[in-house]
C-alpha cells in the first residue's frame, strides 16, 4: 500500500492521492481501458441484442402483415379465379346442353315429319286400294249386268255390227265371227238391219263370248269381243281415276 499511494497529512485530515508516475499511470490507464472496453463490449452486445430483437419483432410483424395481405389478396384472387372458372364451366355446360337439346329437338321433329309422311302414304295407299276394291266390285257388278242384258237382249251383237260398219267402206267383204249360240239369230235377222250391198259372212266361233264379234277384212280386223270392249272400258275408268 505504501508503494502505490503516498500520504500527506493536512492538519488532522489524511488525503490519499494516486501515484501518477508514468508506470503507475500506464497500469491505471490499462485497467481503466479494460474496464471501459468491457463496459463498451457489454453495451455493444446489448445494443446488438436490442437491434436483433427489434429486427426480429419487425420482421415477424412485417411477415404477419405481409402474410395477412398476401392471404387476403390470394383469397380475393382465388375467389375471382374460382368465379371465372365456374362461370366458364357453367357457360360451357349450358352451351353443350343447348346444342344437345337442339339436336334432340331436330331429331324428334324429323321423326314426326317422317311419321306423318309415312302415315300419309299409308292412308293414300289405303284409299287407292279401297278405290280399286270398290272399282273392281263395281266392274264385277257391271259385268254381270251386261252379261244379263246380253242374254235378255239378243240384238246386242247386231247393234255392235252396225256400229262397226260405220268405220268400214261400203261393199267391203267381211268375215264376222260370232258366238255359236247367237249365230242362228244373227243369220236370220242381220239382213233386216244392214244394206244389201254389204258382203257379210257370218262364222260361228266358240272363242267368241256372247255379245261380242270379231270382224276380219282385207285391210285389217276389228276386235269387238266382249273381253276386248270390257278391257277398254276398264282402261278408260282407270285413266280417268288417275
Amino acid at each position: 500500500m505504501s508503494k502505490i499511494l503516498k500520504t500527506k497529512k493536512l492538519s488532522d485530515i489524511s488525503i490519499i492521492t494516486p501515484d501518477l508516475s508514468p508506470i503507475k499511470n500506464e497500469v491505471f490507464k490499462s485497467l481503466f481501458e479494460i474496464d471501459i472496453n468491457k463496459k463498451g463490449g457489454e453495451l455493444e452486445s446489448s445494443e446488438e441484442k436490442i437491434k436483433k430483437e427489434i429486427f426480429q419483432k419487425g420482421y415477424k410483424k412485417g411477415f404477419e402483415k405481409g402474410f395477412e395481405k398476401g392471404y387476403a389478396e390470394g383469397q380475393e384472387k382465388g375467389y375471382k379465379d374460382g368465379f371465372e372458372t365456374g362461370k366458364k364451366d357453367a357457360e360451357k355446360k349450358y352451351k353443350e346442353l343447348e346444342i344437345n337439346l337442339k339436336k334432340d329437338f331436330q331429331e324428334k321433329i324429323q321423326f314426326i315429319e317422317n311419321f306423318l309422311k309415312n302415315l300419309e302414304n299409308e292412308v293414300q295407299n289405303l284409299i287407292i286400294n279401297m278405290d280399286k276394291e270398290i272399282l273392281n266390285l263395281a266392274l264385277e257388278i257391271a259385268n254381270k249386268l251386261v252379261l244379263k242384258e246380253i242374254k235378255i237382249d239378243p240384238e246386242v251383237p247386231i247393234r255392235i255390227i252396225k256400229e262397226a260398219l260405220n268405220y268400214i267402206a261400203e261393199g267391203t267383204k267381211l268375215n264376222i265371227k260370232v258366238n255359236p249360240e247367237e249365230y242362228k239369230f244373227l243369220e236370220e235377222n242381220l239382213s233386216k238391219y244392214i244394206a244389201p250391198s254389204q258382203k257379210i259372212k257370218l262364222i260361228p266361233d266358240e272363242s267368241i263370248s256372247k255379245g261380242g264379234i270379231f270382224i276380219e277384212t282385207s285391210l285389217g280386223v276389228i276386235d269387238a269381243t266382249f273381253e276386248k270392249r270390257w278391257k277398254k272400258l276398264l282402261e278408260t275408268l282407270v285413266k280417268n281415276e288417275d
